[in-house]
């Protein structure tokens, strides 16, 4: 169950990192004398978007382990 929410939430994590990624070069424009800090800001939005892959990768197999079922593979 708990693998299954796992899986769910990588989408937000996804959606919140398009909004990120979306927002920053205007801020960016705005504030160019601190455009290193927003570097690091998309930096870091991109390391946790990768994390939330890798938790749903492990959640996938998790779930394999338990089902025999692997979504990603279409065998659902």
């Amino acid at each position: 169950e708990a693998a299954k929410e796992v899986v769910k939430s990588d989408d937000i994590v996804d959606n919140l990192f398009l909004k990120v990624k979306g927002e920053l070069p205007e801020l960016m424009q705005k504030d160019a004398k601190n455009a290193e800090y927003y570097i690091d800001l998309i930096m870091i939005a991109k390391y946790l978007e990768r994390i939330g892959d890798h938790a749903e990768n492990i959640a996938q197999w998790v779930e394999y382990s338990i089902t025999g079922v692997h979504e990603a593979l279409g065998q659902e």
